[in-house]
């Protein structure tokens, strides 16, 4: 397997490239100051996304699928940000799938799937001490159809509760690098994500030219995203995601107000989880 790749950006660089002034200097905006950044080095993780088999051999293979994903993610900006240009059904979808992976690809995302997978690991393992109606309605928090919820307690409860307990210790030693159980297994919750924001009402906003955007390094809100949120795709572009009133099948487009992307600035810096870019020293300063 091949296994070259170090430096991982859990936001990609076309995306970051979007907000370079006219100078072309990309600004990043830190706890200890303002300075020129280059998004080779910033909005990335050493190996976050390396995957290993169960022999511990490491790969690149995933990490390599999300390159190539950028790559045609990188088309769709380019075509939302040409002049004139229609946007598709088509385009709506992939907008989806670009938002649902962002949304899920966030290392502070791939903790917490470890995390709740532990947790749901403790139910199971004390299936025995649940009603049927109680085991239902705790899988439901783990988004388990009650269906999925009766066979899987049905299973549990013909073993015993050594050999579940036995099991969850077994679950829990688990490293966040385990073939059985990786940490990147988050992003296995992309298609449900996705399913979700395809239900809403996404929206188009166009800079107005006095004013421009910037992106944090966590560019979509970690929880609640169908109560509505806002996420930069440059500095000239937005998108809006609401709750829809009625099902849409294109994207909606308008121009923005100063209101709106100075809102939308100030959550993109708020949310950072170290670093917020811009075109300029200015406008970040102001954040």
């Amino acid at each position: 397997m091949k296994f070259e790749k170090i430096n991982h950006h859990y936001v990609p660089q076309h995306w970051q490239r979007g907000f370079r002034g006219a100078n072309g200097h990309l600004y990043g905006k830190f706890r200890d100051g303002i300075r020129v950044v280059s998004p080779r080095t910033i909005m990335q993780q050493d190996y976050l996304y390396t995957v290993f088999d169960d022999q511990w051999n490491p790969s690149d293979s995933l990490e390599d699928a999300l390159s190539a994903v950028e790559a045609e993610d990188a088309k769709l900006f380019q075509r939302l940000h040409s002049p004139g240009y229609t946007s598709t059904a088509d385009d709506r979808n992939h907008l989806c799938a670009v938002l649902a992976l962002q949304a899920t690809r966030h290392p502070d995302i791939l903790r917490h799937g470890t995390k709740r997978s532990r947790e749901l690991g403790e139910v199971l393992a004390t299936a025995h001490e649940y009603s049927l109606d109680e085991f239902k309605a705790r899988m439901t928090g783990f988004a388990v159809s009650e269906a999925d919820a009766h066979d899987c307690y049905v299973v549990l409860c013909s073993r015993s509760k050594e050999q579940l307990a036995a099991e969850l210790v077994e679950l829990t030693g688990l490293s966040p690098q385990s073939s059985q159980l990786p940490e990147q297994d988050a992003l296995r919750a992309m298609p449900l994500v996705e399913q979700h924001l395809q239900q809403m009402e996404l929206w188009l906003l166009d800079v107005p030219a006095t004013e421009a955007f910037v992106l944090g390094d966590t560019p979509i809100p970690q929880s609640d995203l169908r109560q509505g949120f806002s996420v930069p795709l440059s500095r000239s572009l937005a998108v809006l995601a609401l709750p829809a009133l009625v099902p849409q099948t294109l994207l909606s487009r308008r121009n923005a107000t100063v209101t709106e992307v100075r809102d939308i600035n100030r959550t993109q810096s708020d949310n950072a989880l170290s670093v917020a870019v811009g075109p300029s020293a200015a406008l970040l300063a102001a954040l």
